[in-house]
């Protein structure tokens, strides 16, 4: 089956509205168990055409518990799964030094060599790969089917971002051109390849920026490359504002050297491509409290990047509900289809910022062992393109699309919920807004609740036939009134490939 999907994150698709909300849809979190422990979510998680799941991850290994960031290395483990939901660790003896032995999965760990001599690694270990697998994503400067992308300070080169690929997974080869970003941007690197652009697409914490003598960089950045290896200069495009902090309030965090700037920052960002639009989840720290939330937020082109009017949290404390924790740290890679479900994986820890980054600095915790490997890996669910709806009450709501391009030759469908009293109604209008009512356009049946799905059949005529053609070609417009329902985007079903 085939089908193209509009989901109403995308705020192009949208025209006008009256009476409508828009807001958030709440995540899922049905397994109240870590599915990999301990781990943290800086990594990638992708499923391959034959079904098998790999997930590479962030492990902390620490040799001193007693001292701060020395000794503490972060290397990046493996693990399988055929549901996405019980996952294995192979017994893959690639680390030797005894200090592995829990992780017997670990892939690219601390002074680590490849096949070729070259150090693939530094001192402390990759923190984690943002990977493309060719077969799933097929890009054109693919040396071998696995490509990461990766910060980190090989012993025999200078640091920064850097590229490596692997036939299976496993087995790394560090590219000979890294690294192919100077710099040290922190945190998680993101790695995609924009179809629409053809070109392939770094997400990192800016190399240029205001307050460099005090690494105030937790904002988000852009470059882009025709080949992996030359990259634009990274461009700021994402970072908070009056909004979220005071811009002029000088604010030490605790434990830290130096002013951050505003106590409100981005720490990191996830972002993925779907149904041409750009999604992210954000790392949004408040270095007050020394917490993550996870804010969804929009982009037409990865540049402009839009975020919900209030600013509402998509992962949080205990939101999900029973999703405790205070560093929720998103993977890497997009959410993956499972039927009408989206599975995406998150990393949390009890422990805040503070206590896991900078407490050891005044020498004060002494068990940072423990604080490090805390981190737990969870899956979070969502039915399929739910990340916002437009939401009607008691008073009839109305919402106007912008022209799309009529997908003939299947089904209509909308992804929407309605309640027992309540309905939608959906109109077909050309360009400038008009009624059509060739092809019995203007027979289209009403939908009533009670029903809840991402594909409801929008029907029309005298019998439960489905809009299949339209009258005239060229770009129409969707016109939906509702009561006592939630709206999530529609979609274009081809029979041609249904199963």
């Amino acid at each position: 089956m085939e089908r193209k999907t509009f989901a109403l994150i995308d705020e192009r698709l949208v025209e006008d509205t009256l009476h409508l909300r828009r807001a958030l849809e709440v995540p899922e979190f049905p397994h109240k168990k870590p599915v990999v422990s301990p781990g943290e979510g800086i990594g990638s998680v992708l499923r391959d055409k034959s079904g098998l799941w790999r997930m590479w991850y962030t492990v902390f290994i620490t040799r001193d518990p007693q001292k701060d960031m020395v000794g503490c290395e972060t290397p990046m483990a493996l693990a399988y799964s055929h549901d996405g939901i019980a996952w294995e660790k192979p017994d893959l003896k690639i680390a030797k030094d005894p200090i592995y032995k829990d992780h017997p999965n670990i892939v690219v760990h601390a002074k680590m060599k490849d096949i070729n001599g070259r150090f693939v690694s530094g001192w402390g270990g990759p923190a984690g790969m943002c990977i493309l697998d060719a077969e799933i994503t097929p890009h054109p400067r693919a040396r071998k089917r696995f490509t990461g992308l990766y910060v980190d300070f090989p012993i025999d080169v200078i640091g920064g971002i850097c590229i490596a690929d692997s036939d299976d997974g496993i087995h790394w080869t560090i590219w000979p051109e890294s690294p192919v970003i100077i710099g040290s941007p922190d945190t998680q690197n993101i790695l995609l390849y924009d179809e629409n652009i053809k070109k392939y697409v770094c997400y990192l914490r800016p190399v240029i920026h205001c307050g460099m003598d005090r690494h105030a960089n937790r904002k988000i950045a852009r470059c882009e490359s025709e080949d992996l290896i030359h990259w634009t200069v990274p461009k700021v495009v994402l970072d908070t504002d009056e909004l979220d902090a005071p811009g002029l309030e000088v604010f030490d965090e605790p434990g830290m050297r130096g002013a951050r700037g505003r106590n409100k920052q981005f720490q990191g960002i996830s972002p993925f491509i779907r149904n041409s639009c750009y999604i992210a989840f954000t790392w949004f720290y408040d270095a007050v409290k020394g917490i993550f939330t996870n804010e969804l937020v929009h982009s037409s082109d990865g540049i402009n990047w839009k975020r919900e009017p209030l600013r509402e949290p998509f992962i949080a404390d205990d939101k999900p509900e029973g999703f405790r924790g205070k560093l929720p740290v998103p993977f890497g890679s997009p959410p993956i289809d499972v039927e009408d479900t989206m599975y995406f994986y998150t990393s949390n820890t009890p422990y805040g910022h503070h206590e896991i980054a900078v407490a050891d600095i005044n020498g004060s915790v002494k068990n940072r062992k423990q604080l490090l490997e805390s981190n737990e890996i969870y899956l979070i669910t969502l039915k399929r393109d739910r990340w916002v709806f437009y939401q009607a009450g008691e008073i009839e709501g109305e919402l106007l699309t912008s022209p799309v391009e009529w997908e003939g030759g299947g089904s209509f469908c909308i992804n929407a919920k309605v309640e027992k009293d309540g309905y939608i109604r959906v109109e077909v209008d050309d360009i400038y807004g008009r009624k059509i009512n060739d092809a019995h356009l203007d027979e289209i049946h009403l939908i009533t609740g009670y029903v809840d799905e991402v594909d409801i059949p929008v029907t029309f005529g005298p019998g439960p036939k489905t809009v299949m053609k339209f009258p005239f070609a060229g770009p129409i417009r969707f016109r939906f009134w509702m009561k006592k329902a939630k709206l999530y985007g529609w979609s274009f079903v081809h029979p041609v490939y249904q199963q």
